[in-house]
């Protein structure tokens, strides 16, 4: 008596073309992505022709909208409170500095007191933010 042998069908899935596929879409998404290191504050920097040079520390941000509202590092805080923010803000951090993002509408006054209270509280390197001015009509 003889048995018949089974054949056993392998069924082979090429996954080269969906590998393919998936390289392309994450090229594709990596490209047309955009990323905006941005806060939630709404604030209009003044415009400069020279560029800013790129930070590679990490430093200290105070941001003063035009409702003369004021934000450290994305948080808000009270006028009164700068001085000792600065002072608490400035123990983990070596001389980093400290860079003052006011919107163009703000009264000068209060970007003296941003940079009077740093340097009360020690922080004797700051920058003021500003955005490159778009130059389309040259004359």
């Amino acid at each position: 008596m003889q048995f018949r042998k089974k054949k056993s069908s392998h069924l082979n899935i090429d996954i080269t073309p969906l590998i393919d596929v998936i390289f392309l879409l994450l090229i594709f998404f990596m490209i047309s992505t955009t990323f905006i290191n941005a806060t939630g504050i709404q604030i209009e920097l003044p415009t400069t022709v020279s560029q800013p040079k790129p930070e590679k520390q990490k430093t200290l941000e105070i941001a003063i909208t035009a409702q003369q509202q004021f934000f450290f590092n994305g948080q808000p805080i009270k006028q009164k409170q700068l001085k000792s923010t600065l002072l608490k803000a400035k123990q983990g951090i070596s001389d980093n500095g400290l860079i003052i993002r006011a919107d163009g509408k703000v009264q000068h006054r209060l970007v003296v007191f941003v940079m009077d209270t740093a340097k009360q509280a020690g922080i004797h390197k700051f920058s003021i933010a500003t955005r490159p001015e778009n130059n389309q009509a040259d004359d």
